[in-house]
C-alpha cells in the first residue's frame, strides 16, 4: 500500500531518533501490505467493493507481532476508553483506526492520559508517541468510518490550540492517481460480524469520480467480467 502521513506535536523528531526502529517497522509493513476489499452490505451499493477493515487489522496485528510488537492493555483506571491499544513497542503505541470516527478521540485521550500521568504499561514502558493508521476518503468504505482527511482536519484544529501535547503520526492509506487497476485481496464473509472468510486475490479496475475529495477524486473498484 502507498501511504501519506502527517506529524503533530514534534513527532517527526521522535520518529527520527528514539522511535526510528518502530517507525521503520510500521512503514515497511504497510508498504508491503496488499489492499483488502470486501463486498458492501449497505443499501444501495450491496455487493460493491469497499475497504475491508477486518483483514487489514489482522494483517497489521500479525505482522507487527512478528517484529516484537504486542497488544497493550489499557490501565484499569482508563478502561472506560477501551481495553487495549492495537500495538505497542518500546515507547510507541499504535492504533489501526478503521472504525467509526468518534473512536479517534477515544484513542488520543487515553494515550494523552497515560503520557501525562507517566503511567507504566506492559514491561514498565512509559509511552512517548502514538501512530494512527487509517485510510483516505477516496477509498470506498462503510458509512461513518474514519478517513485520513477527516482525522487530519480534526487533529490539526485541536493541536493548533495546544490542547494536546501527545506526539502523533497520522497515516493514511491512499491509491495512486496513476493506477487504473490494482491487485487486491477480496474476502466474502458469511455474515456482517464474522471475521473469517475465503480470501482470493483479484485484479480490480479503478474508476475515478469527477468530484474532488480533499484534493482527491473518489474511486470505485470494479471486478473485471
Amino acid at each position: 500500500m502507498i501511504f501519506e502521513f502527517t506529524d503533530f506535536n514534534n513527532s517527526y523528531q521522535y520518529f527520527s531518533t528514539h522511535g526510528k526502529k518502530e517507525w521503520d517497522d510500521i512503514s515497511n509493513i504497510i508498504s508491503n501490505m496488499p489492499l483488502f476489499l470486501q463486498p458492501s452490505q449497505q443499501a444501495g451499493i450491496v455487493g460493491e467493493a469497499i475497504f475491508d477493515p477486518k483483514a487489514t487489522n489482522d494483517y497489521l496485528t500479525t505482522n507487527t507481532h512478528q517484529r516484537g510488537w504486542r497488544t497493550i492493555n489499557v490501565p484499569p483506571q482508563l478502561q472506560m476508553f477501551g481495553k487495549h491499544w492495537d500495538g505497542g513497542n518500546n515507547g510507541t503505541l499504535a492504533e489501526w483506526q478503521f472504525s467509526n470516527y468518534p473512536f479517534l478521540w477515544n484513542n488520543i485521550i487515553r494515550t494523552e492520559a497515560v503520557i501525562y500521568s507517566n503511567t507504566n504499561l506492559n514491561n514498565s514502558v512509559i509511552p512517548k508517541a502514538l501512530i494512527i493508521v487509517t485510510k483516505s476518503g477516496m477509498i470506498p468504505s462503510s458509512n461513518s468510518t474514519l478517513y485520513y482527511e477527516q482525522a487530519l482536519a480534526q487533529i490539526s484544529s485541536v493541536t493548533n490550540l495546544n490542547v494536546f501535547k501527545l506526539p502523533i503520526r497520522l497515516i493514511g492509506l491512499v491509491i495512486p492517481t496513476t493506477l487504473n487497476e490494482i491487485d487486491a485481496v477480496w474476502t466474502e464473509y458469511p455474515s456482517r460480524y464474522c471475521r473469517e472468510g475465503r480470501p482470493i486475490t483479484s485484479k480490480f479496475h479503478i474508476n475515478r469520480g469527477r468530484s474532488s475529495f480533499y484534493g482527491h477524486s473518489s474511486i470505485k473498484f470494479v471486478l473485471p467480467r
